[in-house]
Formats: C-alpha cells, sequence, structure tokens
C-alpha cells in the first residue's frame, strides 16, 4: 500500500477494516503532532500556563493501554528490528504476569485505581508513564498495533467537534466492542478448556470490572494459583496462545470481523460511517446560533475560548466575537447577508465552517 501524507496513518490491522467500513481514507489529524508535541510548552509559554502543558518527557503516554490477545501475538510476531524495544516491553509486562490473561493484557488494579482517582495527571505524571513507551526519541514501541484508545485519541482535531465525534464517539466505541468480541471469539477456536474459561469469566479480566486492591496486589505479586487456573493447559505457552490468536484474527475481512463482533458492533459501525460523512462534508447547517463555550483569555483583540475540548481552545478575534450574536437562529445565508449589510463585512465559508466545527456555532435543532 503506497502511503498518503494526507491520510491519517492506522495501525495495518485496523487500517484495512477501518478503510473497508468507511469507503475512502481518513484526513490526517495533522494538528496532533506526536514527533513535536502539540502540548509542550514553548520556550516562550507564559509561566502561569504551564498546567495546562504535558510534560515533554512523557506527552500524553500516562496511559496503560489494554492489548486484546490478537495484538499482543501481533507484536511478539513482528520480527522489524524496528519493534525489537515493544517487543520487549510486551514480554516484560507477560513475565511480570500483572494482568496477563489468555484474553490479552489489562492494567493492573493498583493502576487503574491510580488513573482514576487523581487529578490534573495526565500528560504530567512520570509515574504513570506508559511501559511501551521509548523514552529515547519519545515514541510508542507498539506503534503499529496500539489499541483503540491509542489509535482513536487526539488532544487536537482539525475540524474540532466534528474530529472529536468521529474519532472518539464513534470509532473509539467500536473498535474497543471489536476488540473485546474477536479476544473472546479467538478462545473458543483454540480452545481454551472449560475450567480456565469458567475461572477467566469469574475473574476481573472477562468483565474489567474494578476490584477491591489487595495487599499482593500493591506489592505488584500475582496470584499464581489463580494465575495457573485461567490459562489451563497453556500454562508456560502464554506467547503462543497470543500468536495463535494474531493467526486467528489478521486474515478476517472487516465483514468477518464485524459479524464475529455482535449487534452492538453494527450499530456503532453505522454511526461511525454517518460521523465519517460529516468529517468529509463541508455543508455548512442552517440556521444556527451561538453555542456554549468558555472564556479563557482575552489578549490582544483575541479571545482565546474552549469549547468541545480543554486541550484544543480557539482563539478568536474580537472582530468576529462581535458578530455572533447575527446568528441567532435565521438562516444561514440572511445572518451572513445582514452582516455584510450592517457591518460592511464579508465572512469566509471557510470561518463560517470552522466556528460551525468547533461548536462555537451550532445547528438550531441541536438543542445546544
Amino acid at each position: 500500500m503506497v502511503s498518503n501524507t494526507n491520510s491519517e496513518p492506522l495501525p495495518p490491522l485496523y487500517e484495512k477494516w477501518i478503510v473497508d467500513l468507511v469507503g475512502g481514507t481518513i484526513p490526517r489529524e495533522s494538528r496532533a503532532t506526536c514527533d513535536n508535541c502539540a502540548m509542550c510548552a514553548a520556550g516562550t509559554a507564559d509561566a502561569g500556563s504551564q498546567a495546562y502543558f504535558f510534560d515533554p518527557t512523557i506527552k500524553c503516554c500516562t496511559f496503560i493501554p489494554t492489548l486484546p490477545n490478537f495484538l499482543v501475538g501481533r507484536i511478539l510476531s513482528d520480527t522489524d528490528p524496528t519493534a525489537q524495544a515493544g517487543r520487549a516491553s510486551v514480554e516484560k509486562r507477560i513475565a511480570e504476569g500483572i494482568g496477563v490473561s489468555p484474553l490479552g493484557l489489562a492494567r493492573s488494579a493498583v493502576y487503574s485505581l491510580l488513573y482514576n482517582n487523581s487529578e490534573d495527571f495526565f500528560g504530567r505524571s512520570r509515574s504513570l508513564r506508559c511501559p511501551h513507551y521509548i523514552e529515547d526519541g519519545g515514541r510508542c514501541g507498539v506503534w503499529r498495533n496500539r489499541n483503540s484508545t491509542c489509535v482513536t485519541w487526539f488532544c487536537k482535531h482539525v475540524r474540532g467537534s466534528v474530529g472529536y465525534t468521529f474519532w472518539r464517539d464513534s470509532l473509539h466505541q467500536l473498535l474497543q466492542i471489536v476488540e473485546k468480541a474477536l479476544s473472546r471469539w479467538c478462545l473458543l477456536q483454540l480452545p481454551l478448556g472449560n475450567d480456565a474459561l469458567r475461572q477467566l469469566v469469574r475473574s476481573e479480566n472477562w468483565s474489567g470490572d474494578a476490584v477491591t486492591v489487595t495487599g499482593d496486589m500493591l506489592d505488584n505479586r500475582v496470584d499464581r494459583k489463580a494465575y495457573a487456573l485461567v490459562w489451563g493447559e497453556w500454562l508456560g505457552r502464554e506467547h503462543e496462545l497470543f500468536q495463535r490468536c494474531a493467526e486467528l484474527v489478521s486474515p478476517l475481512s472487516w465483514a468477518e470481523a464485524l459479524a464475529l463482533s455482535g449487534p452492538e458492533a453494527r450499530v456503532f459501525a453505522r454511526l461511525t460511517q454517518e460521523a465519517y460523512e460529516r468529517l468529509v462534508s463541508q455543508e455548512i447547517a442552517s440556521p444556527l446560533h451561538v453555542g456554549p463555550f468558555q472564556l479563557v483569555q482575552i489578549k490582544n483583540g483575541v479571545s482565546r475560548i474552549n469549547t468541545y475540548n480543554t486541550y484544543d481552545p480557539l482563539d478568536v478575534p474580537q472582530a468576529v466575537m462581535e458578530l455572533l450574536h447575527y446568528f441567532d437562529g435565521r438562516p444561514t445565508e440572511h445572518a451572513l447577508a445582514a452582516i455584510a449589510s450592517e457591518r460592511g463585512i464579508s465572512l469566509d465559508s471557510a470561518l463560517v465552517q470552522k466556528m460551525v466545527d468547533f461548536k462555537v456555532l451550532v445547528p438550531q435543532e441541536s438543542g445546544d
């Protein structure tokens, strides 16, 4: 496949599925820049704004991804020398045994407890850094096989809330469902013995629900008896099981993967298709009115506001802010005509589109 610099780079397995689903390539989120992190402070940043920025040594990688068994297998089977560090990090998680089950690699209960009960840590707490993060160069070691969360999370979107709706509200939900369904399907194909399955469905690994943190968990000790019961005849052959899962899932077409993932996946597949159509459309809704926003700063005739995402504020010239009241529910073309007639200003359609994308202006029927 020829690389397209205008399309968002996706993991190979998911790329073939997503392109088949939406019927086209996905525009690149060029404002979310991993190599030169858009959320790291520039040298001229105000001292008072430092709490907004990420630590450049970890960026947004303050998250441990849950890796379904088939992605673990793909990582272990990747013999590319550039993937060696990522393979080693996955092998280390497997060897430690914490959160490791035939379903894949999950977060520890202690990590989840800290993650879910901390404030202002994301992008800043080095103790919560992802184990697959490669500090030398600030890269992801499992990039070619990253999970649904890491595929779909962006700090900023070219089209604001339209991009967020596609990636986070639609595609992320879809891929999560598919990952969960296919990881379970794999265990029926191998198969995993009934005793191991029974033990697995009784454990937190099956449901993902929070569990009571024990002393062993605090000390990162694994209950080896429970671990052995979950793995059954595959105990000691964890790598083999994960690689077998990869062999089962990798050849699946999108139609096959979707069929195995159930009706909930089909619901989100439909919503993802709709969100994609909006993402690639330039149609401006009508009528429009002003949406809710938070004023962050006024400086040099520019208002900085938060709308759909605090990581992605929008700078709006004061001259434009003074025109927003014209969008009062009348047809959009009438609002633009009134602005031209009364203020002598012709608003560019691209500017109006951006204000709609960032929810400064919202469709009247949305009820926002």
